[in-house]
């Protein structure tokens, strides 16, 4: 039993370190926030593509939130890939309303192609964007009124050819606000920005949710049909730009907009196995590292802090009371540790005690899609079996 207090003793250690280091590494996050005045003067056209498949829910604000920008250089392109709700109408309308928006429809997905890709690709075969810089975001985010000329400014300033962000996570029900925030801090163990931004080193990251790019460096380097059949279409376009020459920007954008990825318990399981085991590279060993990580960091910690307030509270002779205490320890300032990380990003602090059951869901989900993806299986995504080309070649 006493081996079991200084292996919670170990825990305790890495905890500490993992929190310092978070701590370093969102002070050094990049962010774009609104500016305060231009810097540029009157800033390049912008065009706006934003794929949308059965989004009924969610177009018309998306298309209000970007029509309210303080750019208004912009147009809009929506291009319905083969809704089956009324998105295409919806639009419709709104193009009666502001010639700004322009829809695009699409028919049968070609062979070869991911659906979100060939819809982006189409958006700007078929949509004829007229701007220096193009603007892929997803039907599901709401933006501020500087979510394109910020991060326009801040490209324009730093002569970048490529900028992502990451929004702030809006989540409404209780597995959204436990399973987004255990996600994400996932992601962010195997995708640091301040890696991402280092030209020195290999590591490319981007979010599908807001990439802004250069036209001319996005047509050197293929465009979407660079990367046609892969699912995780975001990081291999950063790839693409980076390989021809473009520079690379990750930063966070919570002040500018934000998304609700998923509704239910669900739509969660679904989304994320489809692209999870991708995120981390395709790789087995990431994938045993991540769920070791999440079973002894956040299950062990819960697990022997119920255990020791249980044997306390039964005055059981287990383990003598200061290694009780000890370990109970432990547990609360894995407590703290996470309420202070989830407050620092906004994550909903509220459920940190919940993190556990967050845990093992996650690591269903990711066992899930690796499954899935190893096997060939593919991912079912609104109405569509998803693979990835290296799976088709498979």
């Amino acid at each position: 039993m006493l081996e079991l207090f200084w292996i919670t003793i170990g825990v305790g250690g890495v905890w500490l370190a993992i929190f310092i280091a978070s701590l370093f590494e969102l002070r050094s996050l990049p962010r774009v926030v609104p500016a305060r005045g231009a810097s540029h003067g009157p800033l390049p056209r912008v065009s706006v593509i934003v794929p949308a498949r059965d989004e009924e829910a969610n177009i018309i604000d998306c298309l209000e939130s970007l029509l309210s920008q303080d750019h208004t250089d912009i147009e809009v392109i929506v291009v319905d890939d083969g809704s089956s709700d009324r998105t295409a109408d919806l639009v419709a309308r709104m193009s009666r309303q502001d010639y700004r928006v322009r829809l695009v429809r699409l028919g049968d997905l070609p062979s070869g192609w991911t659906g979100k890709c060939n819809a982006a690709y189409q958006g700007v075969v078929r949509g004829h964007p007229r701007g220096e810089w193009l603007l892929f975001t997803d039907a599901d985010t709401r933006h501020e009124s500087q979510s394109i000329s910020a991060p326009l400014q801040v490209a324009l300033d730093r002569k970048l050819d490529f900028v992502s962000l990451i929004p702030h996570l809006e989540a409404c029900s209780f597995w959204e606000r436990l399973m987004q925030p255990t996600m994400a801090a996932l992601i962010a163990i195997f995708q640091r920005p301040s890696r991402v931004n280092d030209p020195r080193l290999p590591d490319i990251f981007a979010n599908g949710q807001y990439i802004l790019v250069r036209r001319e460096t996005y047509d050197r380097a293929g465009g979407h049909a660079a990367v046609a059949g892969k699912v995780l279409e975001d990081v291999e376009l950063a790839r693409a730009i980076n390989a021809a020459g473009g520079r690379v920007f990750l930063a966070m954008g919570r002040d500018l907009f934000s998304t609700r990825m998923y509704t239910n318990l669900h739509s969660i399981i679904e989304g994320w196995a489809k692209n999870f085991y991708m995120i981390l590279g395709s790789r087995l060993p990431r994938v045993l590292i991540a769920v070791s990580a999440m079973s002894l960091l956040s299950l062990w910690p819960a697990i022997v802090g119920f255990f020791s307030s249980g044997a306390l509270i039964a005055g059981a002779n287990v383990l003598p009371q200061p290694y009780l205490w000890g370990a109970l320890g432990v547990y609360v300032l894995v407590l703290v540790f996470q309420f202070v990380l989830r407050r620092l990003n906004h994550w909903y602090p509220r459920y940190a005690p919940f993190a556990p059951l967050g845990s093992l869901l996650a690591i269903y989900v990711l066992a899930h899609s690796a499954r899935l993806h190893r096997t060939g299986s593919g991912v079912r995504w609104k109405g569509r079996v998803v693979f990835d080309d290296k799976e088709k070649r498979g």
